[in-house]
């Protein structure tokens, strides 16, 4: 495709993705990344007949966003505020209680050394195994449990002042 008549379409119908794009996904950074990706497919796939440009990149578009809903759906990933730790049916304040308890839990991991503060995500939240954070940290198994053993004390002095130590 030559350069001017993807400068044009660009133009006349970057609006018109956006948008699209914006209402599939909810949000602002989201619907401009899909953008690039619709427009760099353009730019790759898409020949000098321009008679449906604008179904083409709606249709390329809606390719994308399903694309990157597959990426998050297969990674599960899900950021810590987000985990629900209840069940739906429960009492309203018990969810305001619940999520304020998860608001202290994840400032205080925050305030964990940084080795600890990842092997504790890794272990708690991603679920992966002793043996797995070694691999992926280069820790030794051994180091690992200490690290998941002392930041779970700390962790505990830190939500309960009580608990500290002299």
């Amino acid at each position: 495709m030559e350069k001017d008549l993807l400068e044009e379409i660009y133009a006349r119908y970057y609006r018109d993705v956006y948008l699209y794009a914006y209402s599939l996904c909810k949000n602002h950074h989201l619907a401009q990344e899909i953008c690039s990706d619709t427009f760099f497919k353009a730019l790759i796939s898409c020949d000098d007949n321009t008679a449906a440009i604008d179904y083409w990149l709606l249709r390329v578009c809606k390719n994308c966003f399903i694309d990157q809903w597959r990426r998050v759906r297969r990674r599960k990933e899900q950021p810590l505020e987000e985990i629900p730790l209840q069940a739906e049916n429960s009492d309203p304040l018990e969810q305001i209680l619940q999520q304020e308890e998860r608001r202290r839990l994840y400032q205080a991991i925050l305030q964990l050394p940084e080795a600890a503060r990842e092997v504790v995500l890794l272990f708690y939240f991603h679920g992966f195994s002793g043996q797995q954070i070694a691999a992926l940290t280069g820790r030794s198994p051994g180091a690992v449990r200490t690290l998941l053993y002392r930041a779970r004390s700390q962790l505990k002095e830190l939500l309960d002042p009580k608990t500290k130590k002299g």
